[in-house]
């Protein structure tokens, strides 16, 4: 019984985990918009860009990965 508390436990962690890297991949692509900003893009480079971001982050495709396809 014990051990399927833990597993239980862990699992709940790891979903806490996911919840957390997804809130800190998020913050990572607003900044990395934010600095393309500053590189004057056009509104609809910029807005492309936010398409792609969020694309990216639930496609589950990694920031780094993204970046290689874009060139960046």
């Amino acid at each position: 019984m014990s051990e399927s508390v833990n597993i239980s436990l862990i699992l709940r962690d790891i979903q806490l985990m996911r919840k957390k890297l997804d809130e800190i991949e998020k913050e990572l692509l607003k900044l990395k918009i934010q600095e393309l900003e500053e590189e004057e893009v056009t509104e609809e480079e910029l807005q492309e860009l936010e398409k792609l971001a969020e694309e990216t982050r639930k496609s589950g495709i990694t920031w780094e990965e993204a970046k290689k396809e874009l060139g960046l």
